[in-house]
């Protein structure tokens, strides 16, 4: 692959809310975690575990488990501003859009690799080397299944120590194991709209930081105001 084809297969990947039910090909999932293995991770760790669910009944309780937690989510992200408030969440609870998606992956890692990093990096930096080597992992996994024709959506919910608990218990998961994010994989029922990003020029300093392109506290807030409204 050139540089024009992967740039266009990393502005085609979109975070998908809403799926066909139609199943996918067991070999597509295969690609996948075959991608993802390959991932960087701090000393070559590989610190990652892959728990592929695809039985209805199973990931028809996670969505469960997810929504009995997004009312606290709702109730706190209404204390919030309301202009700053992220619209998906200071609704009402609804089942949510990858219900019906075929495939769950949720991607746990081990704590015990660690012990693969230098002694001063595991002291120091340790546990974000760790979490940057699963973040590599599932960024991984979201352009193979874009490169796939698939949709994907990073369900960071099932991070929050409410779900995690209930999650090692229906899935089974090591208690020495981290449960650290869930993708849901399918066919998008939708064509998502164009993303919104930055200009390069304004983010890029080149030789030291450009004092100009600094953003004040009140162009911030803006910013994050204009994301909600987009």
């Amino acid at each position: 692959m050139d540089y024009e084809g992967f740039l266009k297969l990393v502005k085609t990947r979109r975070s998908i809310r809403s799926f066909k039910p139609d199943s996918i090909p067991d070999e597509y999932v295969e690609r996948i975690v075959e991608a993802a293995r390959w991932a960087p991770s701090g000393a070559n760790s590989q610190p990652w575990e892959f728990i592929v669910v695809k039985d209805k009944q199973i990931k028809d309780r996670i969505v469960d488990i997810v929504n009995e937690h997004s009312e606290y989510t709702r109730k706190v992200e209404l204390t919030r501003e309301e202009d700053l408030r992220f619209p998906a969440i200071s609704g009402p609870v609804r089942e949510p859009g990858y219900k019906n998606a075929p495939v769950f992956i949720i991607l746990c890692g081990d704590p015990r690799t660690k012990e693969a990093y230098p002694l001063l990096t595991l002291l120091t930096r340790g546990d974000s080397h760790f979490t940057s080597g699963l973040a590599s992992a599932f960024l991984y996994m979201t352009l193979a299944a874009t490169a796939l024709g698939l949709g994907s959506q990073w369900v960071s919910a099932t991070g929050n120590p409410f779900v995690k608990c209930f999650l090692r218990g229906l899935l089974e998961i090591p208690e020495k194991l981290e449960i650290y994010d869930m993708m849901v994989l399918g066919y998008p029922a939708y064509e998502p709209k164009p993303r919104f990003v930055r200009e390069r020029v304004e983010m890029v300093h080149y030789g030291r930081y450009d004092k100009a392109k600094y953003r004040s506290d009140e162009e911030i807030r803006n910013f994050i105001v204009g994301l909600r409204k987009g």
